[in-house]
């Protein structure tokens, strides 16, 4: 069974369901078909059941001895369930059965993932090694990438995903590797104000998958950090209003477009931040200067669903203190937290 196979079988949900494979514990009788009881097993470990995912890879095999993919299924269920002994244990098993070049190349490399995840970094090395003596092509690039992501060398590890998806471009699972690594390499650029080194890693990282929300937010952040309310508005546009974490860079662009004059965009951009959450968007607006001296407006009060201000929303901040401005007096200080970055 080839990789890509066996990660649709794994994590294909959508093919268990159609199939209608569901096991008596769902009221459905399992049919008597290996292939189809470990479509149904994949079900199940993606529901995270994987002790019955494993009970029914047993049950193959108690039928079907010589059936390999049973044994590799079964060795990436224990691997799922974190019982890494017993899981390399069956991966050893699955390789010694199996007579594809490529598939032993491939549950070497799903071995060698399991040492490094259970520390054992020398194994993992000596697997590394096998895999070189195996000729194993891309997959040798993607125990280097493994070894950079647990190094935390996120350039290194995009280099070395990267050649493993030029060789694969069509494997998810690559692809995915390598967009989270060009996320990583490019926050930790942006956390080092290296902006065109950012911008090359989340451009990038879009250009591989422009419908995943995470490279737009990132991408918008760093637009945000060069005073580009439009790329950042852009970007955010693609992540959608609902998108984790997408208010307060909306609000922040807004804030900024505000301040270069340009009223309409900011209030546009206002809207949307109060539509992605209302009450985290207000306090923001309440808390940030910059708008003060807008919350008295009509159009202002219409977005906020408001006849009047409130007292607090007419409050101005000084480092982290709110003045009333009825009250110059000390005494009349009210802590609060700080603004949020601009």
């Amino acid at each position: 069974m080839s990789r890509g196979r066996r990660r649709a079988l794994l994590y294909g949900v959508g093919v268990a369901l159609a199939a209608g494979l569901l096991f008596a514990g769902y009221g459905i009788s399992v049919p008597p078909d290996p292939g189809a009881r470990l479509n149904g097993a994949a079900f199940l470990a993606g529901l995270g059941q994987t002790d019955q995912a494993l009970e029914a890879c047993d049950k193959v095999l108690e039928e079907h001895p010589d059936n390999v993919d049973a044994r590799v299924f079964r060795a990436t269920f224990l691997a799922m369930a974190g019982r890494h002994d017993e899981a390399l244990k069956a991966y050893e098993d699955a390789i010694a059965r199996t007579k594809d070049d490529s598939v032993r190349c491939d549950l070497v490399l799903d071995r060698a993932s399991v040492l490094l995840r259970a520390g054992r970094t020398q194994e993992f090395k000596g697997e590394r090694d096998r895999l070189a003596a195996m000729g194993a092509g891309y997959r040798l690039d993607v125990c280097e990438g493994l070894w950079a992501e647990k190094e935390g060398a996120w350039g290194a590890a995009v280099v070395a995903y990267g050649r493993a998806h030029d060789a694969r471009p069509a494997d998810e699972e690559l692809k995915a590797r390598l967009y989270l690594s060009l996320l990583e390499q490019g926050r930790e650029a942006l956390g080092a104000a290296l902006f065109d080194d950012a911008r090359k890693a989340f451009d990038r990282a879009v250009a591989l998958l422009p419908k995943v929300r995470d490279g737009h937010l990132r991408a918008a952040e760093l637009c945000l950090a060069v005073k580009d309310a439009d790329g950042a508005i852009a970007h955010l546009r693609e992540a959608g209003a609902r998108a984790k974490g997408v208010m307060p860079l909306v609000f922040r662009a807004a804030t900024m477009l505000l301040e270069a004059d340009r009223r309409e965009e900011a209030l546009d951009a206002l809207a949307a931040a109060l539509a992605a959450d209302r009450a985290g968007a207000t306090t923001l607006l309440q808390n940030e200067t910059a708008w003060h001296g807008e919350l008295s407006r009509p159009d202002v009060r219409e977005l906020l669903g408001t006849e009047q201000p409130s007292i607090e929303a007419a409050l101005t901040t000084d480092g982290g203190v709110i003045h009333d401005p009825r009250n110059s007096g000390e005494q009349d200080r009210v802590r609060k937290g700080s603004s949020p970055p601009r």
